[in-house]
């Protein structure tokens, strides 16, 4: 593809059949804004899916010949690449990075409410359950409203429970 690329006339076919199809230039343009679309707002696929449709649509229609629908598959892929590095260098830093549609939180171990001693010392603590454990529920332990777990029984809400063990942020309660 190379020598062909390389000829004299290569680029002067390939200028005249994008001159010529206008309606080819306007689906590659319209192919490449609904991709960028797609990079920048979360969704299923709606943009991109059509955004490529549009695209092999246009390069379909735009060109004569399959060195010339390669070329021009490459200037695309370029121009898309360039995008996406300009959209994800903004999300990082730029002005995306403080548009709502960015998820910028981040969650560490300090971000929870129970530190790994407080939690450990809520075995043996009694409490009682605010909903019903079909095994999960809430319970208040020791003035704490937490997300509780039963030995695979059924706990009616409003009854004692008692901490048994303590698995990573799981909290196992039996009933009392």
């Amino acid at each position: 593809m190379l020598p062909i690329l390389l000829s004299a006339g290569f680029f002067q076919n390939w200028a005249s059949a994008w001159a010529e199809n206008i309606g080819g230039i306007v689906l590659l343009v319209i192919g490449m804004i609904l991709i960028a679309i797609e990079m920048i707002i979360p969704g299923f696929g709606a943009a991109g899916v059509s955004g490529c449709v549009a695209l092999i649509a246009g390069l379909v229609i735009g060109s004569k010949d399959l060195p010339g629908a390669m070329f021009s598959l490459l200037i695309v892929v370029v121009l898309l690449a360039i995008i996406a590095v300009l959209i994800f260098k903004s999300a990082i830093r730029g002005r995306l990075s403080r548009s709502p549609v960015v998820l910028n939180t981040t969650i560490d171990s300090g971000s929870t409410e129970l530190l790994d001693e407080d939690i450990q010392s809520l075995v043996g603590k009694t409490g009682r359950t605010v909903t019903a454990l079909r095994p999960s529920g809430i319970a208040v332990i020791d003035g704490k409203r937490m997300d509780v777990v039963s030995d695979n029984e059924f706990i009616d809400r409003d009854h004692g429970v008692e901490v048994v063990s303590i698995d990573g942020v799981k909290v196992l309660v039996k009933s009392i």
